[in-house]
């Protein structure tokens, strides 16, 4: 079981119980250069079953506005306390805290996507909270930011 989404830490914790079983775990990132967003597929098996990615957005973005494009999460749905994450049972979104978008004047967010069937909304808000946070700490948002 991986334990980084593309080099971002996540606790296995989080991140098994979102995935579908299979033999064989293969992640699959994209390049940030040309679209300011950072994305990271997994496969198991051979077959896409997830995905997480962290882009950039206005200031004064909200949860919402991101969860309105959203695949597997709409603005409609479950909203953390704070308003930081908007999360279903298939999919999430969640600001990420970082320094250099406050001095950019942009914000940083992160979703998160799966396929897998009984997958509950508290496990993609755990997903979501743990990407977004080890996100933080790891460099990503000056990826992103370029």
């Amino acid at each position: 079981m991986p334990t980084d989404l593309c080099g971002v830490e996540v606790p296995s914790s989080v991140l098994e119980p979102v995935l579908p079983p299979g033999r064989e775990i293969s992640a699959h990132p994209t390049d940030p250069e040309s679209t300011g967003i950072v994305r990271c597929r997994l496969h198991v098996d051979g077959k896409s079953v997830f995905s997480a990615s962290i882009e950039r957005w206005e200031k004064d973005t909200s949860a919402r506005d991101v969860a309105g494009p959203a695949q597997s999460v709409g603005p409609g749905d479950a909203q953390s306390e704070g308003a930081r994450f908007v999360y279903s049972a298939t999919g999430a979104v969640g600001r990420v805290d970082c320094r250099a978008a406050n001095d950019a004047g942009r914000s940083v967010w992160a979703t998160v996507r799966t396929t897998r069937d009984g997958t509950t909304a508290e496990q993609m808000k755990d997903l979501i909270t743990a990407y977004a946070d080890s996100a933080a700490a790891s460099g990503e948002c000056s990826k992103v930011l370029k």
